[in-house]
């Protein structure tokens, strides 16, 4: 969001929240692909999700570094994420409980 600070600030979870006009909570959810991601939710009082993203992959190797998802699942996992997920979001459904 470009009218506040950056994540890992909690001010874009937090106004997600607001326009959503939804309070944040642990029930609330933010699936992001960085660390930063995981901090802001964290520090929301939100859940983390980390995604190793495909995009996240190609643009390391496009700007010439190399790409582990090992260290950044474990980065994410030291931001205390919640859960980790390979790409794909299918297995995204089996965290939401069935009404």
């Amino acid at each position: 969001m470009e009218d506040g600070p950056a994540k890992p600030d909690p001010f874009p979870v937090l106004e997600a929240c607001k326009r959503l006009g939804i309070q944040p909570s642990p029930s609330v959810i933010l699936v992001g692909d960085t660390p930063d991601d995981i901090r802001a939710a964290n520090a929301a009082g939100c859940k983390g999700v980390g995604v190793a993203t495909p995009e996240a992959a190609a643009e390391q190797v496009k700007q010439g570094k190399s790409y582990d998802s090992t260290q950044l699942c474990l980065a994410m996992k030291e931001c205390g994420v919640d859960l980790i997920l390979e790409p794909g979001f299918e297995k995204l459904l089996d965290y939401f409980p069935v009404n």
